[in-house]
């Protein structure tokens, strides 16, 4: 077998008959230095594999993801896709593109971003502001509260799109319809929020719920506070399903102070 990196790739050629993650991996760690968002491997030249050689996926998955980064298979040739599809974990777990150019559009559609509104002395950060950006809630809103609570602190105010991924897929699988949502919500907010209040961080979340993604995401990332923001009340005095929800579970579960704040009827 033939390994050759270029970028954020790593292509084989040849064959793969037996595990090589170990062979693979100390150039793949050379990448993720500079692609820390994740990193492709390119099978478009991979003759034959095996079932030993195809848990060579398996292994790097675990390794790279554990790190908190991704990686995407792209370009697998139909010979070599049956023999992954017959391995269940590889088939189960294995994110797939159909090309390079999709594997890279999903890795930096998803990348966390950070606005740093001033320079912060590691040494003596603020509290972490969880945002979680859904839809019922008033994104809008829920910035400007975290804002105001940020003023002239060293708080990091973390925007979290969570995306959520059906459960046939692969977790880290491409998604460019869902990614392209993300990014435009990011967007949204980003434009909205006032970039001197509070050090800004964008980040995607992949989830397999979104509610309760939020309350596992902002344990595992270590959340002060969670901020919700909510719109006027309706007419009706009744919040959508997914809001009333989505309170119950943060008030039962949440590890953290949670902030449900509601815009004042008269603004």
């Amino acid at each position: 077998m033939i390994i050759e990196t270029r970028e954020d790739v790593v292509r084989l050629s040849g064959t793969l008959h037996k595990n090589q993650w170990m062979t693979i991996k100390a150039a793949a760690n050379l990448l993720l230095v500079e692609h820390p968002e994740g990193i492709i491997v390119d099978c478009s030249h991979l003759a034959e594999i095996s079932e030993q050689g195809a848990k060579t996926f398996l292994e790097a998955m675990r390794d790279i993801e554990s790190a908190h980064s991704r990686i995407i298979v792209a370009n697998l040739p139909e010979q070599i896709m049956s023999v992954c599809r017959s391995i269940p974990g590889v088939r189960s777990q294995l994110p797939i593109a159909d090309s390079v150019e999709l594997a890279r559009a999903s890795l930096r559609a998803v990348k966390t971003v950070h606005h740093a509104a001033h320079s912060t002395d590691s040494t003596k950060r603020g509290a972490l502001l969880f945002v979680p950006l859904l839809a019922d809630i008033d994104l809008s809103y829920g910035v400007a509260v975290a804002q105001q609570m940020a003023a002239g602190s060293k708080s990091e105010i973390r925007l979290v799109y969570m995306l959520e991924v059906v459960r046939t897929l692969p977790l880290n699988a491409p998604m460019p319809e869902q990614e392209e949502d993300a990014s435009s919500t990011l967007k949204q907010v980003r434009a909205i929020a006032s970039p001197s209040q509070g050090q800004l961080v964008e980040h995607v979340e992949r989830v397999r719920e979104e509610i309760d993604g939020i309350v596992t995401t902002a344990k595992a990332q270590n959340a002060d506070k969670i901020v919700i923001g909510l719109a006027k009340a309706p007419e009706q005095g009744e919040e959508s399903d997914k809001v009333t929800r989505l309170i119950e579970v943060l008030i039962k579960r949440a590890h953290c102070e949670v902030v449900i704040a509601r815009k004042n009827q008269s603004e």
